[in-house]
């Protein structure tokens, strides 16, 4: 039985001369030395069997009981794989063990039991029945496996962006492993050439099918985590985004599921497996090299408004619309009206770009949407908020939607510029021409039946000059009151007047040096107690930052020298 073994062995090493010289003397070798061996209560009958290229093999080891019945084990692998300085022998109870791990323990043998394939392992177990036999099939393993080191060679995969995108789509299929198949498509769109939709459908043993779509940007993928590893009795590559950021959209059986930051490709096959990862790592740095060309520059305010004003547009999922505008002035508006199967709302949204914070604005996703974060600076409530027609309190961010993320992909930079610019253009209406013009400025600002239930109004006057005001509150409601403050603005700190926002208002806050209660009041013409702060509430942010603005002014024109 050993010469036709040997026969066949060269003839099919024969097929290139150097393939020869390599592996023909040491797999004959290990193929003589793989002799039955018998043991108190068993038989082990053991083969090999080469095929092309020639670095693979496949061991067989049938173990036959003394009530002869028979259990076969093949091990299916590439020799190269194999580590030569693990391969060596053991002695187990009646029987000699020869063992040969793979390198760094990496499970990259397929195993079978009777047929049926099992678990991946990280060894190949031999027999041998006295130990100068089992140092000979030694020797001869590690032969094996130098010369298939020297033999293996992955496969040619191409250099051009536009080649490896052919070849990664040709060469991704469908995987039959054991009782279950993996149909694989790698495909990309037309119209954006980075644009890639991966589907994998699993039909297992008893025919159920479940489809996963990945859609994503070759450009937002990363070599950091691109590697095989084994699971089960496959192979999976994983390729993830840069920074692991969750740009990756995500649909099972149809239905749009998640926004995720990571896929697999499945293989039965650790050379092919290794050799689409080999295309990978030469495709995503090209990639992201013309991604990153792509990004646009906005030169000015107009290229980023209109950047903004169409990126901006509906998003829809499996339950729910949402429909969006976007004025992106300056002053911004953003309106949302999104509707699901429970109820619709709709959201008005109003702030100054100036007000977001440096790198205030984020890509980031809500479940199965891309979501668009902004930010106020220092996180202070600048935003206008109104739900259904109805004001709420202001707020520091809001979020944008996106069903698409080439859409929104370079909304953070216009953002980022538009509001670069709005800080720059940004104008005072305050008159600086003397402090008359500012205390009448002031007076114009003052709100009259300002509140809902309960509607408030102020008024300012001179008592002397402009440094010595007479500022008058009524409140109107089931009845009327009046709190009138003295003000000399001699005694206010003109660098802790300042405005901020409590719920739905805006305030301007005077404060007296060293808090100090200095201020002389009277309540529905009767004195009243002295105080520190001096609270006047405006109608929105605009007004209150000017206002303050005003009162610093008016204040440092008044303190003496």
């Amino acid at each position: 039985m050993k010469k036709p073994v040997l026969i066949w062995l060269a003839a099919l090493f024969g097929v290139a001369a150097n393939a020869q010289d390599l592996m023909t003397g040491p797999l004959a070798s290990v193929s003589t030395q793989l002799q039955p061996v018998k043991t108190g209560n068993a038989q082990f009958v053991q083969k090999l069997e080469a095929s092309q290229p020639n670095y693979r093999a496949t061991f067989s080891v049938t173990k036959t009981s003394e009530k002869g019945k028979g259990d076969e084990g093949k091990y299916f692998l590439n020799l190269s794989d194999l580590d030569a300085t693990s391969v060596s022998y053991k002695v187990e109870k009646d029987v000699i063990a020869v063992m040969a791990d793979t390198k760094q323990h990496r499970k990259f043998v397929r195993y079978s039991e009777n047929g049926e394939l099992k678990s991946l392992t990280d060894r190949v177990k031999l027999y041998a029945d006295n130990p100068e036999l089992a140092k000979a099939l030694v020797e001869s393993l590690k032969k094996a496996i130098l010369a298939a080191e020297k033999a293996y060679k992955p496969a040619r995969t191409p250099e051009s962006l536009d080649d490896l995108r052919q070849w990664l789509k040709t060469s991704i299929g469908t995987e039959a492993i054991g009782s279950d198949n993996y149909e694989q498509t790698l495909t990309f769109d037309q119209g954006n050439p980075l644009r890639a939709v991966f589907r994998r459908s699993e039909v297992g043993a008893k025919g159920t099918a479940s489809t996963e779509t990945f859609s994503f940007n070759l450009g937002d993928l990363g070599l950091d985590g691109l590697q095989v590893e084994a699971k089960g009795r496959r192979f999976e590559l994983s390729l993830f985004t840069q920074q692991k950021q969750k740009l990756i959209g995500y649909a099972k059986d149809g239905k749009l599921d998640n926004v995720v930051q990571s896929f697999e490709i499945i293989s039965g096959d650790a050379d092919k497996i290794r050799d689409i990862a080999a295309a990978w790592r030469k495709l995503i740095p090209q990639a992201v090299k013309q991604l990153e060309s792509r990004k646009p520059t906005f030169a000015n305010m107009a290229s980023a408004q209109k950047y903004l004003e169409s990126s901006i547009v509906a998003a829809k999922t499996n339950d729910r619309t949402i429909e969006q505008t976007l004025k992106p002035d300056c002053i911004c508006t953003y309106t949302r009206r999104e509707t699901n199967h429970k109820n619709n709302t709709e959201e008005v949204y109003e702030f100054n770009l100036a007000d977001l914070a440096d790198k205030g604005t984020k890509l980031g996703v809500d479940k199965e949407l891309y979501a668009i974060d902004l930010k106020t600076r220092d996180n202070r409530k600048f935003i206008s908020y109104t739900k259904n027609g109805v004001r709420q309190n202001y707020v520091s961010g809001l979020e944008l939607a996106a069903d698409n993320l080439e859409t929104v992909r370079y909304t953070s930079l216009a953002f980022e510029k538009a509001a670069q610019l709005c800080a720059q253009s940004r104008k005072s209406p305050v008159p600086a021409t003397s402090q008359q013009a500012r205390l009448a400025w002031i007076q114009e600002q003052l709100p009259k039946d300002l509140g809902e239930k309960e509607l408030t109004s102020y008024s300012m006057v001179p008592e002397n000059g402009t440094c010595d005001l007479k500022l008058t509150v009524t409140q109107s409601g089931k009845k009327t009151s009046e709190l009138v403050y003295d003000l000399a603005l001699k005694d206010f700190n003109a660098d802790a007047t300042s405005f901020d926002v409590e719920g739905k208002n805006v305030y301007v806050s005077l404060i007296t040096k060293g808090k100090e209660k200095l201020v002389k009041t009277f309540k529905d013409g009767k004195p009243s107690d002295y105080v520190h702060t001096v609270k006047i509430q405006l109608g929105d942010i605009e007004k209150g930052r000017y206002v303050a603005e005003a009162f610093k002014q008016l204040i440092r024109n008044c303190v003496p020298n």
